[in-house]
């Protein structure tokens, strides 16, 4: 038997199969997703997986562990197929898995202990001068297969599917930014010169996106948006000539001071930014959520998808919601200022799952103040409107 290394190459011919195994307790769930010579999926072959089990011309699940594959009948327009195996709780699968493909022939092993990926790129079959090919491949993907069906322009309704935890929550804490119609306003952030960082609740079911930024409405398209962590990127043509710079240290201070930025309220207290202060209260959320940071200054309905910066103005988060205080008044406690900010770690993980590489500040920051903060930044941010 063969043993494939990633990135090896092999042919393939006639009658396939690709048989998962792994190293003991339950498998990961198969997808085969098919592109077209853009990369994208195609809509006359949508992606079939393990648990439905759909039919597509060549293609077919036999078992919850096996694809079947007629290379002959592969329609024309398929220029690439991605055999993917993804973890349906959107957990890392944190095991080996071997793939054994054809009668034995030959086999490759994706490694994935010790490692944050919820999804992984087993194998790649495409077309190559007029025969077919594959390549072992063993990306993974700590975002899971949301990354992979947002890099390819995969519905994301599959993958709420697929992935039932990727629905939207019911929010357990207020900040809600959009009505049933109408139009709903948020803040985000530009990293580069042509995304804008928000709230993946900002854009939910909106129709169409209009980006305020440079004194000016700029038309937006949501390509990357990912509801568990609340993140969703958005594309503009124009250039965007300012941008936020992350912090190079991910780890936070507790108490340590911050600015948020945004938006909020827009129509009640006017169209410009408004800033406020604060400092770092906790380092996690809700339940000992890790991926967010709870912080006092205070914010308002639109602030969404706001950047939060430190005292040398670099990003650490993104601010996402508050705690419902109307819930808390009804328990019998008190509560105020108890607002939530989505890690520059996570953000930095979710900008990598689409192949964005954020501008990083350098080490050794120098302390500018607040006023100083604003100032900088205040090119970088944009109001973003959505028509639900």
């Amino acid at each position: 038997m063969r043993d494939l290394v990633a990135g090896e190459r092999a042919p393939i011919a006639g009658e396939c199969s690709f048989v998962l195994s792994g190293n003991g307790g339950q498998l990961p769930t198969l997808a085969l997703i098919a592109l077209g010579a853009d990369r994208q999926s195609l809509a006359d072959f949508p992606p079939i997986d393990s648990v439905t089990r759909e039919m597509r011309p060549a293609a077919r699940f036999e078992d919850a562990d096996r694809l079947a594959l007629t290379i002959p009948d592969i329609p024309a327009a398929v220029e690439r197929l991605l055999l993917v195996a993804f973890d349906s709780g959107n957990r890392p699968i944190a095991a080996p898995l071997t793939l054994t493909i054809g009668s034995g022939e030959m086999r490759f092993t994706a490694d994935l202990r010790g490692r944050d990926d919820a999804a992984v790129i087993l194998i790649e079959c495409y077309r190559h001068q007029g025969a077919w090919r594959l390549s072992a491949n063993g990306q993974g993907f700590a975002m899971g297969l949301n990354a992979i069906a947002s890099a390819h322009g995969i519905d994301h309704g599959w993958v709420q599917r697929m992935i039932p935890r990727l629905q939207p929550p019911e929010r357990e804490f207020g900040g809600h930014d959009r009505p049933r119609g109408g139009t709903s306003t948020g803040s985000g952030v530009a990293i580069d010169a042509h995304h804008i960082l928000t709230n993946a609740h900002v854009v939910d079911g909106a129709r169409s996106v209009t980006v305020h930024a440079h004194g000016r409405p700029i038309e937006g398209v949501v390509v990357f948006a990912d509801p568990r962590n609340d993140l969703a990127l958005i594309r503009v043509e124009t250039t965007l000539t300012a941008h936020a710079q992350f912090r190079s240290e991910i780890g936070l201070h507790l108490g340590e001071d911050i600015v948020a930025l945004g938006f909020p309220l827009q129509g009640l207290l006017g169209t410009g930014p408004q800033a406020s202060a604060g400092n770092i209260a906790a380092l996690c959320g809700i339940g000992n959520d890790s991926t967010v940071f709870q912080f006092t200054a205070p914010i308002a309905s639109g602030n969404s998808g706001g950047p939060i910066l430190d005292m040398a103005g670099q990003l650490v988060g993104l601010v996402s919601s508050s705690l419902n205080l109307e819930s808390i008044r009804q328990s019998g406690g008190s509560a105020e200022n108890i607002n939530f900010g989505i890690k520059g770690a996570i953000i930095l993980s979710f900008l990598d799952s689409f192949g964005i590489e954020p501008p990083m500040a350098g080490p050794n920051p120098h302390i500018i103040g607040r006023a100083a903060v604003v100032r900088q930044a205040r090119d970088a941010i944009a109001r973003i409107s959505c028509e639900c």
